[in-house]
């Protein structure tokens, strides 16, 4: 499966928008495995549990539940929108509609490192490392990166920089 269809990319004349975090998924699907697995351990083996072990038990299933949850609602749906013909980008969250974020030629695309990880953002010029967005999954040092790096770039961000106006390059 390419980049592009792991980020739910759409490129029309004048428009891109892609959803940076997809790849949300597999996390969403492990949390919901173990919160499961752990309420099945709870319910089988409670009456043989302590006090101590019921609390750790329910403390994880409701910490998963609640970072799925987070994880769900704030940034697994969270779809960026560049629309030339407004000169706007737009990011647009199911249960809280579509709002621009900014005009298209204040937008500044630059690299941040987190974690050991690094990822493609955006944010407003002069004003990028204040509040920025994310807009590309992240990536290591590794030669897998470097594949999935040169694909992210040719496929994605080179046609989101060429519907930048050339004063924003």
């Amino acid at each position: 499966m390419s980049i592009q269809d792991k980020l739910n990319v759409k490129i029309m004349p004048g428009r891109i928008s892609l959803q940076p975090n997809r790849r949300l998924a597999s996390s969403l699907k492990w949390y919901a495995i173990i919160a499961v697995v752990t309420g099945l351990f709870l319910a089988i083996f409670y009456s043989r549990l302590g006090e101590g072990p019921v609390v750790l038990c329910s403390a994880l299933i409701i910490y998963l539940v609640i970072q799925g949850l987070i994880d769900y609602i704030f940034r697994y749906n969270v779809r960026y929108e560049f629309d030339k013909a407004t000169n706007a980008v737009y990011k647009e969250n199911p249960p809280f509609g579509k709002k621009q974020l900014m005009r298209l030629d204040e937008v500044v695309i630059f690299t941040k490192s987190e974690s050991g990880d690094w990822y493609y953002a955006m944010g407003v010029k002069k004003k990028q490392f204040l509040k920025n967005y994310k807009i590309s999954p992240g990536f290591d040092n590794g030669k897998a990166s470097a594949v999935r790096v040169a694909e992210f770039e040719e496929g994605i961000l080179n046609p989101i920089v060429a519907l930048l106006p050339a004063a924003a390059h």
